[in-house]
């Protein structure tokens, strides 16, 4: 039975109908790359009328323009008048995607199929105070919509990845205190604790932000456009200036009931704190050896074990260890298909990979695949820009009252 005779005889209201089947067609050219008319009137499940006037309405809205016919091989090519094709049309909306940390703010804007347009960065003093800091994300946003020629009102979504911003069932928060009065999240930016990251973000930018854990948005991320894509059920393990650790079950983040799924740093026992805050003190020695400005100490580091500097080695192992040993508490309990090991001090290589692996091993009760992240350090904010674009798309395909 077709959509529109089934769904009509069950709910008897016409105008409900007509909103779920331009839902439906709607829902289809996006899952396409193009439609003929009989095509979309297979896919929908309507009459040819009524796939007429659903194809007018998406075109009178503008989600849908005519494009040129796939290429087919000339002998594929058959006589007669030729099918005419639509495609959803990408540039009906714009996305931004924030990423707010502790030494840099980065934007990203995207079409609705998700193409990158335009990407711009900051680097940022890790001392600035948080409406400085706030600030410039938003400059940054406000650049990539210049670079891709774009105005304030043609995105339709924006969505930021903050250190410590958590969401919850009830909605996109920022979480300020955890269980015995202690932030959920190991590393926190200057003052974000005392305001409103999503509602100065919003009145900045003049329409709703959405804030979320800037690590599950990498997750996000790698699943989307990096070495996971092929995966489902992955464990995200952040390596930076800090330690981070996020789920996707079925391709999805899983948040949890407060939003702190995956806030395994704050268990004392991993010992993560300790081991970022050695790393860092080695770098920071480094650093002031060679007359280099904060913010690269982990680089340095890596650098420095790679020459077989002892205390360098040291201190790389026991954060790599400590991150380890995180990952695996992760996956005894969620069972993922791979482990993807991300952040800037990923791309250290081998000297961060194999003893990762090695600790891994000794912990879990199956050999785990574990993958060095394909993303750079434009991660964040391209996850974010994928939220932000599953927010849009699930809006256009809501349907009030079904």
């Amino acid at each position: 039975m077709s959509q529109d005779r089934a769904a009509g005889g069950r709910m008897g209201d016409s105008s409900l109908l007509r909103r779920l089947n331009h839902a439906a067609a709607l829902s289809a050219f996006l899952e396409a790359d193009s439609l003929t008319l009989r095509e979309l009137r297979a896919v929908v499940g309507v009459s040819r009328p009524t796939a007429e006037d659903l194809l007018s309405e998406l075109l009178a809205e503008g989600r849908v323009e005519e494009t040129a016919p796939p290429r087919q091989p000339s002998e594929a090519r058959s006589a007669g008048r030729p099918a005419r094709y639509f495609r959803f049309r990408a540039e009906s909306g714009y996305v931004s995607g924030l990423d707010i940390g502790a030494h840099k703010a980065m934007a990203v804007v995207t079409d609705l199929r998700g193409r990158t347009l335009a990407t711009h960065r900051v680097e940022l003093d890790p001392d600035l105070p948080a409406p400085e800091r706030l600030q410039a994300a938003v400059s940054a946003a406000r650049s990539t919509w210049t670079q891709a020629h774009l105005r304030a009102a043609d995105i339709t979504g924006i969505a930021c990845g903050v250190t410590g911003a958590l969401r919850a069932a009830e909605g996109v928060h920022d979480v300020r205190e955890g269980p015995f009065g202690s932030s959920l999240a190991p590393y926190s930016l200057p003052g974000f604790t005392e305001i409103d990251v999503a509602a100065e973000l919003s009145t900045r930018l003049g329409q709703p932000v959405a804030v979320a854990n800037d690590v599950k948005l990498a997750a996000l991320a790698e699943h989307w456009k990096g070495a996971a894509q092929d995966h489902r059920d992955i464990v995200y393990m952040f390596a930076g200036h800090r330690a981070g650790a996020g789920v996707l079950i079925d391709g999805q983040v899983h948040q949890g009931r407060h939003g702190a799924a995956g806030e395994i740093g704050v268990f004392p026992m991993l010992g993560w704190e300790t081991a970022v805050a050695r790393l860092h003190a080695r770098g920071a020695v480094l650093a002031a050896e060679q007359g280099i400005e904060p913010g690269r100490e982990g680089e340095l580091v890596i650098t420095s074990a790679a020459r077989q500097d002892p205390e360098s080695l040291a201190a790389l192992i026991a954060f790599t260890e400590a991150l380890a040993r995180g990952a695996a508490v992760l996956a005894l309990a969620v069972d993922p298909e791979v482990i993807v090991l991300g952040g800037g001090m990923s791309r250290g290589g081998a000297i961060i990979a194999e003893p990762f692996r090695r600790e891994l091993a000794k912990l879990t009760l199956v050999p785990l695949e574990v993958i060095t992240s394909a993303m750079g350090a434009d991660s964040v904010a391209l996850g974010a820009a994928r939220m932000a674009l599953d927010t849009v798309i699930t809006d256009l395909l809501t349907v009030p009252g079904s």
